[in-house]
């Protein structure tokens, strides 16, 4: 599915859109605008007259013959596309039909994947260097894979999930580049994996995914850009070349930034099962999200992450702590403060592709001061905890900190069940190791702040001179 996205990407910059009842010569002329972008293998595409369009017929085997050379045996069923002019720079793409893919490499992996049905329906803008609206799905994908490393062990895996369906849209940003919007459902999917070795017994695992939905959007994308940027990696796959005309490459890239402006994305898996051989694993529900900004001056990054419904197996904990053990669990943080902008952009001017590095170290060293312009970044801490029947824990903050500066900044801690939490620590075995943690409850519990809702709660301040404080309390003179 790759493989033919990366060629449908290459429909840029062709000058057939206004073509009526195209002849052979129409044929041969868009077969040689999409070949500057495959490099130098003819016999990879073969463009003919179909209809009121084309059929493209993208064969990677010969371009992937080098891989051979090198010890690896890939190969691609061929993808037949559908191509029809429709006015203005644009592009009716379909595509219908199985998909295989195999993989070797010798002794370390032989991989087969099987998709029975894999369909493409979209409109390719070459302004905006995408599909301006998409729509493709596969169903059935099945997959066998096993690896081997040196150390003799062996994994054997097999698999198979129901479908995938991914939807898009891409529209111009006034501001320049495009404004992108996907969704994807993924259906169950169930795999069989045998990891064995030589010192050890057999790790037979079955794994269930009952399905997952994902969306995003990405805002000022440089679509427009990556045409001609494959086109030129096309013409330049020999390094003395690709040097000579290094500058030409470096104002492609940069052309690039900032990439996008903003990217964000969420997405869900559901019930999540693994039959181990001590017995079921499962987690209710996965939750992810991302917020990132492209090579921009306000740098910003937000990572989150949460399970629900967690569940081990019987006995895989000792029947004494079943209650420390986690049930649901998250983190957020986000990063903010740097500029992602200025050494990027720098790095490319200063890379020169005949020396290696191709970018002087001291040159790199000088560059991670202007990605950190206040010398920190700021560091926010929300919807971070965990939880169970037993207890919960939470917190919240936001912080300060650089390579060459003390943390600086405040949090908000809270805990509910502390209690109880006392009564399986105290009656743990003394092998456990656990008796030293009823001292720092204590404390813990002495230094908090009680809340109408049972919970205790502590304020954190960490301040430029060292000190932290705890509801107040200076904790340096505990050190004393």
């Amino acid at each position: 599915m790759k493989k033919a996205g990366f060629a449908l990407a290459l429909l840029a910059t062709t000058s057939f859109s206004a073509i009526a009842g195209p002849s052979a010569d129409d044929a041969a002329k868009l077969q040689a605008s999409l070949q500057a972008y495959l490099g130098a293998a003819p016999e990879t595409l073969k463009v003919t007259p179909d209809g009121d369009g084309f059929k493209a017929v993208f064969d990677f085997t010969a371009a992937l013959a080098a891989a051979k050379a090198d010890g690896a045996d890939v190969s691609v069923s061929p993808v037949e596309l559908h191509l029809t002019p429709d006015g203005a720079g644009k592009w009716k793409v379909k595509h219908e039909g199985p998909l295989k893919f195999s993989m070797k490499l010798k002794d370390q992996m032989d991989l087969q994947e099987n998709l029975e049905t894999f369909t493409i329906n979209g409109t390719f803008d070459e302004a905006l260097g995408t599909f301006s609206d998409y729509d493709a799905t596969v169903g059935n994908v099945t997959f066998n894979e096993t690896m081997d490393d040196p150390a003799g062990t062996n994994v054997k895996a097999e698999g198979k999930f129901d479908s995938a369906s991914l939807k898009g849209t891409a529209v111009t940003n006034a501001a320049g580049g495009a404004d992108l919007k996907f969704t994807e459902t993924i259906g169950t999917v169930t795999i069989h994996e045998v990891m064995s070795g030589k010192d050890n017994p057999p790790l037979d695992l079955q794994i269930k995914f009952g399905g997952g939905d994902f969306s995003g959007t990405a805002t000022g994308a440089k679509t427009s850009a990556v045409p001609p940027l494959l086109k030129f990696l096309a013409a330049h796959q020999d390094k003395d070349e690709m040097v000579k005309d290094q500058q030409g490459f470096k104002d492609m890239l940069i052309a690039l930034l900032p990439v996008f402006n903003n990217g964000q994305g969420q997405g869900t898996i559901n019930k999540i099962e693994v039959q181990t051989p001590m017995g079921l694993a499962a987690i209710d529900k996965l939750n992810v999200n991302i917020n990132v900004n492209g090579a921009v001056k306000d740098g910003h990054f937000e990572e989150g992450l949460s399970v629900e419904g967690v569940a081990l197996p019987p006995g895989l904990v000792p029947a004494w702590a079943a209650s420390l053990v986690p049930k649901n669990s998250g983190f957020n943080i986000a990063i903010t403060g740097f500029d992602a902008e200025t050494p990027t952009k720098s790095w490319l001017q200063a890379l020169d592709l005949s020396k290696d590095p191709p970018v002087a170290p001291d040159v790199v060293d000088a560059l991670m001061g202007t990605f950190l312009p206040k010398g920190v970044v700021d560091v926010t801490i929300s919807k971070t905890g965990v939880s169970n029947d037993t207890y919960a824990f939470t917190v919240e903050g936001t912080f300060a900190a650089g390579p060459q500066a003390m943390p600086t900044g405040k949090a908000h801690l809270t805990a509910k069940g502390l209690d109880d939490l006392m009564k399986v620590v105290q009656a743990s075995p003394p092998e456990a190791g656990l008796q030293s943690s009823a001292a720092l409850i204590i404390a813990a519990k002495g230094l908090g702040k009680a809340g109408s809702d049972g919970a205790l709660s502590w304020d954190v301040e960490a301040t430029p001179d060292g000190k932290v404080s705890v509801n107040g309390t200076d904790m340096s003179k505990f050190g004393k």
